[in-house]
């Protein structure tokens, strides 16, 4: 019966551990920002553009914008955060 126990209890904490520190869950809910952007390419409907701080953010729906555009765009303000953690 102990043997039992302590085999599931290994378990749920290596569970705990993994979902916790290994792939924390809240990466995956995103943190929309909505701001004018520039516009620095373009290729079939979708543009990469420039955020207000410098970085640049790919695929962003823009169907009729062209480079060098100001437009307005959403996009999940943790994509910054990741890209600086690769």
């Amino acid at each position: 019966m102990n043997e039992k126990l302590l085999a599931y209890g290994s378990i749920i904490a290596a569970i705990v551990i993994m979902s916790t520190i290994v792939f924390p869950f809240w990466n995956l809910i995103p943190s929309m920002v909505t701001e004018k952007v520039r516009v620095v390419y373009v290729q079939g409907g979708k543009c990469t553009v420039e955020t207000s701080d410098g970085f640049d953010i790919p695929n962003i729906p823009c169907p009729n914008a062209k480079v060098g555009d100001n437009i307005t765009a959403s996009y999940d303000v943790k994509v910054k955060d990741r890209e600086h953690k690769i």
